[in-house]
């Protein structure tokens, strides 16, 4: 990336496809983002019988920390604002390629995403390659 570029160029996130389970799973390795705004992933995703396939991402403070933080989804209203936890779900249980992004606020210095599935299925789904991008 030159210095004077908004996005990074893609990196690979994973070697070979990662099964979709009924757990959250880790989804290549942990990514430095140190001053990035949003991190965007480029999945390709093989549903199999898979039902609901989910993304999301963990933020971390420290480089191989053990602690793994949610990022917040927001539902504001006239009194207050309301947080859960946020992940990304494929609405069409189809093959499909989709890029998602997530915001870090220039706040989160390393991340690490995750994928799991509403429903694995007897032939799980898969996501067959994943990219990254981060934003600055």
């Amino acid at each position: 990336m030159s210095r004077y570029s908004q996005t990074s160029a893609p990196v690979a996130l994973i070697s070979s496809p990662q099964n979709l389970t009924g757990s959250w799973a880790d989804l290549g390795a942990e990514i430095d983002t140190n001053g990035a705004k949003v991190i965007g992933l480029w999945a390709t995703l093989d549903i199999n019988d898979t039902n609901n396939a989910r993304v999301r991402v963990l933020a971390k403070h420290t480089s191989a920390g053990a602690e793994e933080y949610l990022l917040p989804i927001r539902t504001v209203s006239a009194s207050d604002v309301k947080i859960d936890a946020e992940y990304i779900e494929f609405n069409s249980d189809a093959d499909q390629l989709m890029v998602v992004s997530f915001d870090l606020d220039c706040v989160v210095p390393y991340v690490q995403f995750q994928v799991t599935a509403g429903t694995a299925g007897a032939s799980p789904g898969q996501i067959d390659a994943a990219y990254y991008t981060i934003g600055y």
